[in-house]
C-alpha cells in the first residue's frame, strides 16, 4: 500500500489554499505565504490532499510521523495476511485411544491458529495386510474432528501411506 507522492512545503505551487490542521480541523482559505509562515511557527511541514485549479486543500503536520505511521499501519496488514503454515498430525496402525485424544487435543490447538492439516497413517510390514481396518480408523479420526475442520481432500491411500487434507471452519 504505497502511497503516492505528494507535494510538500516549497513543492506546492497554489496561490490559494484551504489550510486543515493535524486533527482535522479547518482554518479556512489564505494565502500559501500565511499557511507556511503557520507551518513555520509550529515547526510542522504542509502536504498537499487535493488539488484544483483555483484552491488547494493542505494539510498541516509532521511529515516524519505520518510516515511512521504509514510504515506502521502496511506492517499490521503484512501481519493479518500471513499465510498459515501446514501442520502435519501423524497416526500409527496400532495407537491407542488415549493417544488418539491426545492427537485430537492438538488438531484443536491448531484449528484455534487457523492452520490446515494434514493426517496420515503410514502402514509397515504386515500392517498392509489389514489396509481397511486402517482406513477405518483414519475415517474415525477424521471424523472426529468434523466441527473443526473440513475435507479438503477425502483420504487417499498412497502405497502404504493414508492420507487427509483438512481445512480448518472459520
Amino acid at each position: 500500500m504505497k502511497e503516492k507522492k505528494r507535494a510538500l512545503n516549497n513543492e506546492i505551487r497554489a496561490n490559494k489554499v484551504q489550510l486543515i490542521t493535524d486533527h482535522g480541523e479547518n482554518l479556512g482559505e489564505m494565502s500559501l505565504s500565511d499557511a507556511k509562515v503557520i507551518a513555520a511557527e509550529q515547526w510542522l511541514d504542509l502536504m498537499e490532499i487535493w488539488k484544483t485549479p483555483e484552491l488547494s486543500i493542505i494539510k498541516i503536520l509532521d511529515y516524519g510521523k505520518h510516515l511512521y505511521r504509514l510504515k506502521k499501519q502496511e506492517q499490521k496488514q503484512k501481519q493479518k495476511w500471513k499465510a498459515p503454515d501446514l501442520k502435519t498430525i501423524r497416526i500409527t496402525f496400532k495407537i491407542w485411544e488415549h493417544d488418539l485424544e491426545i492427537r485430537r487435543k492438538q488438531a484443536e490447538k491448531f484449528w484455534e491458529a487457523h492452520h490446515p492439516l494434514k493426517v496420515t497413517l503410514m502402514l509397515k510390514w504386515r500392517e498392509n495386510q489389514y489396509a481397511e481396518i486402517a482406513s477405518e480408523k483414519m475415517h474415525r479420526f477424521v471424523n472426529s474432528l468434523v466441527e473443526l475442520y473440513k475435507v479438503e481432500w477425502q483420504i487417499k491411500k498412497n502405497w502404504n501411506t493414508f492420507i487427509a487434507m483438512l481445512k480448518p471452519i472459520k
